[in-house]
This record gives structure tokens, C-alpha cells and sequence, in this order.
């Protein structure tokens, strides 16, 4: 009796195991099916992908039983065929047959488009400083070689003398010498200190300049990432010298980017998403929600999603995989469906960020009026940036109308709606400390005006000669139809600008 009951528990236990099997399956493959009748349709494309790869890969995840897993992989594959099509070829062409088909992407001003009596085409990366050389190299090897012989080779009396002739050599242009010294120097430091003390930053800064100079650009990032790590393990995400510290990363990160540094350029947008936000997620575990030390690395994920809005696909690779149950298929990595994802909510994480911006704003006391106007100035440039029209000339005139009796209120509207600003209004598209492969520059004197759009039009060529440079000429006049302008406000409307005459600089 005793040995039926256990053989008849056993076999109820196998029952209620195929059944789960058969259900998951069924999950499985109307999950697949969804996919595929959601994203049929061109217009419906864009607004399922994003929840079929999250309902996709959340089953191949929950999966754990062998036989479902080429269910759950038929179902995720299909969602990234529609993603591939959508958004990793980059989204760049319009489809003629479309019914509503897609705008150009914006120009990115300042990198193929600037002025030169513009700010922010003046930005200058950060370089460390060097540090000085105190006596001739030969002096110094031999003060290295004396100390060694009296204190042996793993002493950290050697550190200040592998330093100084690191230094001279560096001053001297014999770089990879400066390389071999200031690694060595490192390495005593971590035997004798710690792995990652904060006395290390300064040689380690030498080091990454060193790389740089050599144009070693793989191992100056590498050491860019060691870097980071020593400071984010030494300092508070609210101190402003890691605020600093994040944004010598993220721009480290952002000139990799735009100078092509990276075979696939994709995962180093997720690397600045996932920067900012691991910042601003560390910030608010330790201070709040409502913490304004939150408030630059929102900004610095906003310019990411800048950077994002005009993704050009990747010109080596393409996502291209086939739809059906097999075992063979190697799915994309984790970067890849998440990136994928991004890029398909770039427009509503946009908003999202700079909503979070606004209510840490609106819940600070000490907030000036001055501030939360800027905050609906970039909502507004949001919107502009993807042709949202009347959401930006509405946050624009709400923005100038908070302002009303504020200190400074007439300044304030001055410097900020006076005239046509290029958008992005920050620095998200000038060349970082790696060179771009833009290799010619010239100059275009142009004459437009600027609907309440932001848009230009009647674009006029006043010079060069178009015989002299046409090359110039057509992509200056391409580029700035394409640009995305502010738009100017005269007593809280928007209005057009008519007869605005700038020089920009060409790249190509």
C-alpha cells in the first residue's frame, strides 16, 4: 500500500510537469504569434518592439526546462528581426511607400555644423596637467638605481623616483619609456598600499595622457575605466569632485563615440546611459529622491539621449537573424536588446528625465523661478528637437510666462529667447578629445530666417563663391535646412526671425 501510494504521487508529480511543459509551450508560442500580428504593420511596428522584446526575453529568462527554451527564442528572435529592421539599420532612410514616412535626423550642430563666435564650439576636453621633470634623464636613472640598491626593487621609496622620470621622459617625448615607468610606479603603489587608493589617480591621469600621446586610444581607455573605478570606490556620488570625475568619464565616453573608437559603437551609448543613471540611482539611495546632487547626472543622461536621437546604425554589422525554432541560433547579447530597447523609447525616456528634473526642482524649497524656467526650456527643446511643435511652442510661451515679474526676469528672457539658438543648446556633438573622421573644413556665409517652427528657411548663400567651393556650399545648405533652431519669443510668443546672417564652419 504504502509503495503504490509513493508510485502514484510520482505519477501525479509527472502529470502536473507536462502540463506546465504543455502550457509553457502554448505561452511560448502565442507569445511568438503576438510578436509577429503586433508588429505587422509599418505603423504599428515601432510601437510594439519594445514589449515584445520585453515579453520575449522575460519568458527565455524565466525558461528553465531544455525543451522550451527554442520556443522562447523563436518568440525573442522574432521580436528582433522587427527591432533590426526598425532600429539597428539605424532608421536613417525614409520608406517612400509609407504613409507618413520618416524626417531626416536633426544635423548634429558642432560637430559637421558650428560657429566659431559660439561658446560652445570652444569647448576644450580635459588633459592632465604634466607633471614637471626635476633633472635630465640620466640623472634621474641613476638616483633610481641607487635606491633600488638600498631599499630592493619592491620599496615604495622607489615610487617618487620612478615618478620623477616618468616626468622626463614624458617631457622628452619618449613616451612609451614615461609608460613603462608610471606602470611600474602604479604596481609598487597597489603592492604597498592598496589596489585602489586614491594616491594612484595622479600617475594614472600621466598614464591614460601618455596613451593618448602615443595614440593608443584602446589602452588610454582601458586606464579611463581604472580611473573611475579607484574614484567611485573613494568618493560620495554627491561630492562635486565625482561630479566632475563623471563628467571626464562621460566625455571620455562621448568623444570615443562620435571618433568612431569602437568596432560597434552601440554599447558605448549604454555604457553613458547606464553611467548616468547608476550615478543618479547611487545619489538618491543615500540622500533621496528629491536630491539636487541628482540634478547633473539627469542633465548628462538627457545629452546621452541627444547623442541617441540620431544614431547612425553600426556600418559594419548588421542584426540579421532568422525566424524559426532552432537550437543553433546564437542569440544578441544583453547590450544589444537593451540598446535596442533604448533607442526605440528614446523620445519618452527624454521626457522622463527631464520630468525627473523638474519634480526634484519643484520639491526643493531653496528652487529659483530661473531654474524651473530652464527645465521647461529643455522640455521645450525636446519637443523641438522632434519636430513636436506645438508641445514646444507651448512650453516655450509657459516657460516665458513663469518668468513674469521674477528678478532678472527681463535677462533672463533676453539671453535665452533674444535669438535663434542651434540645438542641442549644451555640448553633446563637438569633437571630444579624439579627432572625429571629418577631414575638411570650410567657411559658409549663409542668410536665412527662422520660422516659429525653428526650422530654416529661404536660405540664401551669400558666400563663398558657390564655383569656388561648391562641395561647401550644398552640405552648409543641407546641414542648416536640417538644423534645428529655438525659436525667438517677443512678449511671451513665438515668433519667426527674418534675416539672420551667420558664417558657419563645414565639416566634411
Amino acid at each position: 500500500m504504502v509503495r503504490q501510494a509513493g508510485i502514484d504521487g510520482v505519477n501525479r508529480r509527472k502529470g502536473l510537469a507536462r502540463a506546465r511543459l504543455k502550457r509553457d509551450h502554448q505561452v511560448s508560442y502565442r507569445d511568438s504569434k503576438w510578436c509577429r500580428m503586433a508588429t505587422s504593420g509599418e505603423n504599428n511596428r515601432h510601437r510594439f518592439v519594445v514589449g515584445c522584446i520585453g515579453r520575449c526575453a522575460g519568458r527565455s529568462i524565466g525558461d528553465r526546462v531544455g525543451g522550451l527554451r527554442s520556443a522562447a527564442r523563436s518568440c525573442l528572435v522574432t521580436a528582433l528581426l522587427v527591432a533590426g529592421a526598425s532600429a539597428w539599420a539605424g532608421r536613417t532612410v525614409s520608406d517612400a511607400r509609407s504613409v507618413s514616412p520618416e524626417f531626416p535626423p536633426a544635423t548634429t550642430y558642432g560637430s559637421t555644423m558650428f560657429r566659431d563666435d559660439d561658446p560652445r564650439s570652444h569647448y576644450e576636453p580635459y588633459h592632465a596637467i604634466p607633471f614637471d621633470a626635476s633633472a635630465p634623464i640620466d640623472v634621474l636613472l641613476q638616483k633610481l638605481w641607487l635606491t633600488e640598491n638600498q631599499a630592493g626593487a619592491y620599496s615604495p621609496a622607489l615610487v617618487p623616483d620612478l615618478q620623477e622620470l616618468a616626468a622626463a621622459y614624458f617631457a622628452d617625448g619618449q613616451f612609451p619609456d614615461a609608460i613603462e615607468k608610471y606602470r611600474r610606479a602604479i604596481h609598487l603603489m597597489r603592492v604597498n598600499e592598496g589596489l585602489n587608493t586614491v594616491s594612484q589617480t595622479g600617475m594614472v591621469e600621466q598614464l591614460i595622457e601618455a596613451y593618448y600621446q602615443m595614440g593608443d586610444y584602446i589602452a588610454a581607455d582601458d586606464q579611463q575605466q581604472y580611473l573611475f573605478r579607484i574614484r567611485k570606490e573613494n568618493l560620495s556620488p554627491s561630492d562635486p569632485l565625482m561630479m566632475e570625475h563623471v563628467e571626464q568619464l562621460a566625455d571620455w565616453h562621448r568623444a570615443a563615440y562620435l571618433g568612431q573608437l569602437d568596432r560597434y559603437r552601440y554599447p558605448r551609448m549604454v555604457k553613458l546611459l547606464d553611467l548616468y543613471a547608476g550615478m543618479a540611482d547611487d545619489v538618491e539611495e543615500q540622500e533621496g529622491e528629491f536630491s539636487r546632487a541628482r540634478l547633473p547626472y539627469l542633465e548628462g543622461r538627457l545629452r546621452t539621449h541627444y547623442m541617441l536621437s540620431v544614431y547612425p546604425g553600426e556600418s559594419e554589422e548588421t542584426l540579421a537573424v532568422e525566424a524559426g525554432q532552432r537550437d543553433d541560433i546564437e542569440l544578441p547579447d544583453l547590450t544589444r536588446l537593451r540598446f535596442a530597447a533604448f533607442l526605440n523609447d528614446n523620445f519618452r525616456q527624454g521626457l522622463a528625465t527631464i520630468r525627473d528634473m523638474r519634480q526634484l526642482l519643484e520639491n526643493d524649497p531653496d528652487t529659483e523661478a530661473a531654474e524651473l524656467a530652464d527645465v521647461l526650456v529643455m522640455r521645450a527643446d525636446w519637443y523641438q528637437w522632434y519636430r513636436r511643435y506645438a508641445q514646444a511652442i507651448s512650453a516655450y510661451q509657459e516657460a516665458w510666462e513663469l518668468m513674469e515679474g521674477k528678478p532678472n526676469a527681463d535677462n533672463w528672457r533676453r539671453a535665452t529667447f533674444g535669438n535663434p539658438l542651434e540645438l542641442p543648446s549644451q555640448v553633446v556633438f563637438q569633437p571630444g578629445i579624439m579627432p572625429i573622421r571629418l577631414y575638411n573644413v570650410a567657411e559658409v556665409h549663409v542668410k536665412f530666417m527662422v520660422s516659429r517652427h525653428g526650422e530654416a528657411q529661404d536660405i540664401e548663400i551669400l558666400a563663398p563663391d558657390r564655383s569656388v567651393n561648391q562641395p561647401a556650399v550644398t552640405r552648409g545648405y543641407n546641414y542648416l535646412r536640417d538644423l534645428r533652431f529655438r525659436p525667438r519669443l517677443e512678449d511671451g510668443l513665438v515668433v519667426a526671425a527674418d534675416s539672420v546672417e551667420r558664417i558657419y564652419s563645414i565639416r566634411y
